[in-house]
């Protein structure tokens, strides 16, 4: 499980280092590549490794094809996507395409979300946070008490 939030700056060539705990959990997986897409609502990227994202990939196309969020879903999130191979440095090259509408330009923040990795720039990153604390109500946690956590 990827979890914590690192810090890491892109070289001038795109790339962004993988957190050490993260390169750790690949490798340990066999995995060598990731794919990276934009986030469908927030402004950041998520990485996959290779085997989760074709999970992800075979259970949306069993998906009724038609269906309008399902539509909006291959379109936006699965039109994004890029494979984005691990360099022997434990690098990923995060194509401009991707950084660019995330404004992740010299810093970056890896932040561990379980099966996946997000990507954020900095003040996104800082926003989402003092957003996301705002939002925690009675409500919000009743309601992860009713899930069980």
């Amino acid at each position: 499980m990827f979890r914590g939030r690192y810090e890491h700056s892109l070289d001038a060539k795109g790339r962004l280092a993988l957190p050490a705990a993260f390169k750790k959990l690949l490798a340990a997986r066999g995995e060598e590549q990731l794919v990276v897409t934009a986030h469908i609502s927030s402004p950041c990227l998520v990485a996959y490794p290779e085997a989760e994202w074709r999970e992800f990939e075979a259970r949306l196309a069993k998906l009724p094809q038609f269906e309008p969020s399902v539509m909006l879903m291959r379109r936006l999130y699965v039109g994004s996507a890029m494979d984005c191979p691990l360099d022997k440095q434990g690098r990923v090259l995060v194509p401009p395409v991707l950084r660019e509408p995330a404004g992740i330009t010299k810093e970056a923040f890896w932040v561990g979300a379980m099966n996946t990795m997000e990507i954020w720039a900095p003040d996104a990153w800082s926003k989402q946070v003092v957003d996301a604390r705002a939002e925690v109500g009675p409500e919000v946690l009743a309601k992860l008490g009713e899930l069980g956590l």
